[in-house]
């Protein structure tokens, strides 16, 4: 019985090519979708699970931070007998490294950390130890591909950059790569004491500056991320009480204040909302983030389910005399719903052909906007195997149920007769689930174009400050810091440089400098800072008000600018000496030194000796960039071959403010493609049902003369009627949540009418175009044909 179905099932795909392959196609890409947020749902809740014992490895916070002191771990292993053993980490990505072939790598993930981190963490060492002396560093699998071949690395030297030099290191060992589920993934790791030299690198770019900040490894420099392994049976209430004594060895008065707790190493990934500050060395998600995931999976999922419903409702209509046969010949409804469920089955496997493709397109699309590590490991997770063939089961089985149900009830005649004898209230079901459809497509295109534009806005309205054709190199070694004047004395000879200029930072940057203006009786005052040289603010055109800039640099006095916020706020003036240590040498209109997302704040600004910049910016007229380029490549080389050689326009260094934003529309724009896609499938099948009932009505106007326009507008005027109905859902709903969205915005794009008259009559033309080509074909058709339809 069960071969003679599936026999049926077979034929009658066949029968019916289009509207199968609409229908696979429609369940492929929501089966996809699908399974693509769910993969993303069990690999962001599997963060670091891997572990051995996780359960009982826990990452210190100290108060709002995850970065703790250098001796906390080692202390607490010497006072505490249930601290079973720990490590501690630390991560720089802005590393030079070399090898023995000269050959270069920047940015590499090079990590820092006690030996006992593969032990803790369950991380194999193929080959050699880990790094136990400041000569050494353990590499990992693929770095050991990359920068060695098929040679081993064992012995062989690698040249890193820590600071203004480079220093040999030895390769120790060669590790398994971190999985991509874990939110540590060093390519190196290099003992941890190395990371005095590391800690130099801020200092050095602080040039003047950077003299009384402390590298030492000691509890006044909270750097790393301390983890600890406990007796499963330890009390950590108890724990972390007597943990507060280590706050009074520390000689910052405001870090006393603070509290020890201890964080489960697998809610590290999804709970460190409020812990990361500064530089983050560790991944980290959202857990508000899978509510949407769930959401919008249980949504594509519904649409999908209900496509298919309406697609095949359509199809069956042509099926009715046989299933009345049937009937007649003996198959009881149970037969009937059997031979639809296993036909509704049938056709969800085959979705998971496209489906596969959309999987594919899918994880490459996550991976690149939202920068997770998702990979084809999670398919080995058990759970979502689990989930992938309930969704695929529960898709095509409560389908077939619902068709089944609804024919299978229909008497002998009746299906005999051709009809369904299907009443109003049907129609009504089918208009309300597209004002549902086309409601979710119009949301989605207006947050798409709303974030488009405030991105653009964003990267466009730069009050104050004109950041276009300046080219951005740093200065990473003392040859080059000392070579700054005679590098911008070269570069002005180039035609097409209008200037040249230096700076520790230049704005706008996404990082805030904390800056602390003090004098010898105590007093202080803290601005959001910038350190910059002699010229830079007429580079980036940012106006002074009052005052001048500065000049030559001048050891005898402190000159500073301040903006016109701190001299509104504090009282400032052109010539005063502020706290009677800084002399007030001009102020400048506010202008806006970070991203869109801030106000613009207090600010100050000191200026850097030409000695100790940190980089050197070029202004361009833009007509010959690529020979300015290549000169000072030249000149970078002469000095220094040692140094990688990279150049950027700030104009690209202020995209990356919006990179998140960026990445939202992306999805946003693929979601709004599957939701338009999605509401073809279902007005379609929507058509097909909503044409057969008229078939009739429509023989009967054409013998009567109307003409194939009037039966046209007759078909459509109902679609797009609810459709228009929609948009009074849709727009005031969208209008909410992209204003929500702004909020994170100190500064953002107004939200046009046209935004939402585009929503509408895209929506609107999806409408006309997918109905307008059924209407025609029935308009087009025989009206004797459709005359013999009942």
């Amino acid at each position: 019985m069960i071969v003679t179905d599936f026999k049926i099932a077979i034929r009658n795909i066949k029968r019916n090519k289009v509207q199968s392959l609409i229908s696979i196609l429609g369940l492929g890409i929501g089966l996809g979708s699908i399974i693509v947020l769910m993969a993303l749902i069990v690999h962001e809740t599997s963060f670091d699970r891997f572990i051995p014992g996780y359960r009982n490895v826990y990452r210190i916070t100290f108060g709002q931070s995850c970065y703790t002191p250098y001796p906390l771990a080692e202390e607490m292993k010497k006072d505490f007998p249930q601290v079973r053993g720990f490590f501690r980490f630390n991560q720089a990505n802005n590393i030079q490294v070399r090898n023995t072939r000269n050959e270069a790598g920047r940015n590499q993930e090079f990590g820092f950390s006690d030996s006992s981190i593969y032990r803790i963490l369950g991380i194999r060492l193929i080959s050699g130890t880990p790094a136990n002396t400041i000569t050494e560093v353990a590499i990992s699998e693929k770095t050991a591909l990359k920068y060695f071949g098929n040679m081993s690395p064992l012995g062989e030297i690698l040249r890193v950059k820590l600071n203004t030099d480079f220093i040999n290191l030895s390769v120790s060992g060669v590790y398994k790569n971190f999985p991509a589920n874990s939110t540590l993934f060093p390519d190196f790791i290099a003992d941890i004491k190395l990371t005095e030299k590391l800690f130099g690198q801020f200092k050095t770019s602080l040039g003047e500056y950077g003299a009384p900040i402390t590298t030492s490894l000691n509890w006044d420099l909270p750097a790393f991320c301390s983890y600890v392994v406990l007796d499963k049976n330890a009390d950590k209430e108890e724990l972390v009480s007597i943990m507060e004594k280590y706050r009074e060895l520390t000689k910052d008065e405001k870090a006393k204040e603070k509290k020890y707790y201890l964080q489960p190493v697998n809610d590290i990934y999804l709970k460190s909302v409020g812990l990361v500050q500064g530089f983050q060395y560790f991944r980290t998600g959202n857990a508000n983030e899978l509510k949407y995931y769930w959401s919008i999976s249980l949504l594509i999922l519904l649409i999908s389910v209900t496509n298919y419903i309406f697609l095949t409702r359509a199809t069956t209509t042509d099926r009715l005399r046989e299933l009345g046969i049937r009937k007649v010949l003996g198959a009881s409804r149970n037969i009937l719903q059997r031979q639809i469920i296993l036909e509704s089955n049938l056709m969800t496997f085959l979705s998971l052909i496209p489906a596969s493709f959309v999987i594919d397109l899918g994880m490459s699309l996550i991976n690149s906007t939202l920068n997770r590590t998702l990979t084809n490991e999670v398919f080995s997770n058990p759970l979502l195997w689990l989930m992938l063939i309930s969704v695929v089961i529960f898709t095509g089985t409560i389908s077939g149920l619902i068709i089944g149900h609804n024919i299978s009830r229909i008497p002998s005649f009746v299906l005999l007769s051709g009809k369904t004898s299907e009443k109003s209230k049907t129609k009504k079901w089918d208009y309300s689930y597209l004002i549902f459809h086309f409601s979710i497509f119009i949301v989605l295109v207006v947050c798409v174009v709303t974030v488009t534009r405030q991105i653009k806005y964003s990267l466009t309205n730069t009050e104050g400050i004109n950041p276009k054709n300046i080219l951005i190199s740093e200065l990473n070694s003392p040859k080059l810091k000392s070579s700054f004047t005679a590098i911008c004395n070269e570069m002005e000879k180039i035609p097409g440089v209008v200037k040249t200029a230096g700076s520790s930072f230049i704005p706008p940057f996404n990082s805030y400098l904390p800056l602390t203006l003090a004098n010898p009786q105590g007093e202080k005052m803290r601005f959001d800072g910038l350190i910059m040289g002699e010229g830079m603010t007429d580079m980036l055109n940012i106006d002074v008000i009052e005052g001048s800039s500065f000049t030559a640099y001048q050891t005898a006095r402190m000159e500073v600018l301040f903006n016109e916020s701190s001299a509104k706020k504090y009282n400032i003036k052109v010539d005063d000496n502020y706290l009677g240590v800084f002399h007030v040498k001009g102020i400048v209109k506010d202008f806006h030194a970070h991203s869109l997302h801030r106000l613009i704040e207090p600010m100050a600004i000191i200026q850097q000796s030409p000695a100790n910049m940190g980089l050197v910016a070029i202004k361009t007229d833009g007509t010959n960039d690529k020979a300015v380029i290549s000169r000072l490549r030249e000149l970078f080389n002469q000095i220094d071959p040692d140094e990688i050689f990279e150049v950027t326009y700030l104009t690209d260094q202020m995209k990356g403010f919006y990179l998140n934003e960026k990445n939202q529309a992306k999805i946003m724009g693929a979601f709004s493609l599957l939701a338009a896609v999605l509401a073809i499938m279902g007005l379609f099948g929507i058509a097909l049902i909503s044409i057969a009932r008229k078939t009739k009505e429509i023989g009967l106007r054409k013998v009567n003369g109307a003409s194939v326009f009037e039966v046209i507008y007759l078909l459509n005027k109902d679609f797009v009627r609810w459709v228009i109905f929609s948009l009074f859902l849709g727009i005031p709903f969208s209008f909410y949540i992209v204003s929500k969205w702004q909020d994170r915005f100190a500064y953002k794009t107004d939200l046009s009418w046209w935004i939402f008259g585009l929503a509408g009559l895209s929506a609107v033309l999806i409408a006309l175009l997918t109905v307008s080509w059924q209407s025609l074909r029935a308009a087009t058709r025989n009206p004797v044909e459709a005359l013999r339809y009942e």
